[in-house]
């Protein structure tokens, strides 16, 4: 009976050890959540022009420049730094045989800002903030037309401005990890409008050929607001 007795504690004692090894190792720390969030996002209005094949003409109404966007935010606070940028190229000629053309446009943008999020529900995100905005246009071009005589011009136009201005923008989580979104923005911005053309004249059939060439320089202040609607669709990669 006493031997009896000590195998069934024995017994009791293994299965009571080995059940509070399976609660330490099930009571494992979870891991930590992430302290940043990260959003990485790309305009898709021309992709959805594209799918639904609406009108080029509706291209007019989205005026928001910045084609890639990326913001960094502090979980714990909801709030977070912000970038947007975009680049427009552009080269083509023209040659009709009278007049020859050659454009060539480089314009950029940027945007650094701070924002603010809310959580609307489940799905729904939003968030305001405000940016400072810098943009650059750097457009060349060069006319030439051929008749009794042959007249060149060539006009390079540099327009740096900067400035500042409110933003709010409301996404959908489509999955965890995706979203889509759009924005509007009111930024106010002031910048010079710095010109040079070159007009040189060359008379043909002439057997000295003389070349007369004039040269302008136009500098100008220029101020807007320009307020975007909330046209632009983003598709966005949270991690």
């Amino acid at each position: 009976m006493k031997y009896t007795l000590l195998c069934f504690l024995g017994i009791a004692m293994s299965i009571t050890v080995h059940a509070q090894d399976v609660q330490l190792m099930d009571a494992s720390p979870a891991p930590k959540q992430k302290m940043f969030e990260h959003q990485v996002g790309v305009q898709i209005n021309q992709l959805i022009r594209q799918v639904f094949n609406f009108s080029s003409s509706s291209s007019s109404s989205v005026n928001n420049p910045y084609l890639l966007v990326y913001s960094l935010t502090y979980r714990k606070l909801g709030i977070g730094l912000r970038f947007g940028g975009g680049y427009t190229y552009k080269s083509f000629t023209n040659d009709d045989g009278i007049t020859k053309q050659e454009t060539k446009i480089n314009d950029y943008q940027f945007r650094l800002g701070l924002e603010k999020i809310f959580m609307l529900s489940k799905r729904w995100t939003a968030g305001v903030g405000a940016d400072a905005v810098f943009t650059k246009n750097d457009d060349y071009t060069m006319t030439e037309v051929t008749s009794f005589d042959t007249t060149t011009t060539i006009t390079n136009s540099k327009i740096p401005s900067s400035g500042a201005g409110a933003m709010a923008w409301l996404r959908y989580h489509i999955t965890e990890k995706i979203l889509i979104g759009t924005e509007t923005s009111f930024y106010y911005t002031e910048g010079t409008q710095k010109q040079n053309i070159s007009v040189t004249r060359r008379r043909n059939g002439n057997p000295g050929n003389p070349v007369e060439t004039t040269i302008s320089d136009i500098d100008n202040k220029a101020a807007e607001g320009i307020f975007a609607l909330p046209v632009v669709f983003y598709l966005l990669v949270k991690f």
